[in-house]
């Protein structure tokens, strides 16, 4: 998980800003991407991402997704959650499962799974870096371990 932010000081006139969190998992392609306020989509409040009809299924349900299925939320107990206020954890709650894991064959395949749907969100534990510091570089997926079969 990954996102960039802007903080200003409570005196200065404009209010934090935080792009989209980008949610990348080892081995897939399938990259997530939550928003909040209006950018995320007609499937709830707070921070959310949601599900694309075809490609996600309903994890309770087996059903299939919808526009307006909120497949992915961060501090889902929090309606008016926002990036920008995130602060040292966070929650991540996964509602979805992929309809098909991957697509193609052979050499062509593209893996489209990703984290496992649960009823009880995940902790992540967040750091902050300054940009342009050593530290705010992300850790690189070993893609190795993808081609064992």
């Amino acid at each position: 998980m990954s996102w960039q932010s802007a903080e200003y000081p409570g005196w200065w006139f404009a209010a934090d800003e935080a792009t989209a969190v980008k949610l990348e998992t080892q081995c897939s392609d399938r990259v997530w991407r939550l928003r909040d306020g209006n950018d995320a989509g007609d499937c709830g409040t707070g921070i959310r991402a949601c599900g694309e009809p075809g490609k996600d299924l309903v994890s309770e349900s087996g059903q299939p997704a919808t526009d307006s299925t909120r497949c992915m939320a961060i501090n889902p107990a929090d309606p008016l959650a926002r990036t920008a206020e995130i602060g040292g954890k966070l929650e991540l709650l996964v509602s979805c499962t992929p309809a098909v894991v991957a697509e193609g064959q052979g050499d062509d395949s593209v893996n489209l799974d990703y984290l496992r749907a649960s009823s009880v969100p995940y902790t992540v534990y967040v750091r902050k870096a300054p940009r342009g510091s050593l530290r705010a570089r992300l850790p690189e997926f070993d893609e190795s371990v993808c081609d064992a079969e």
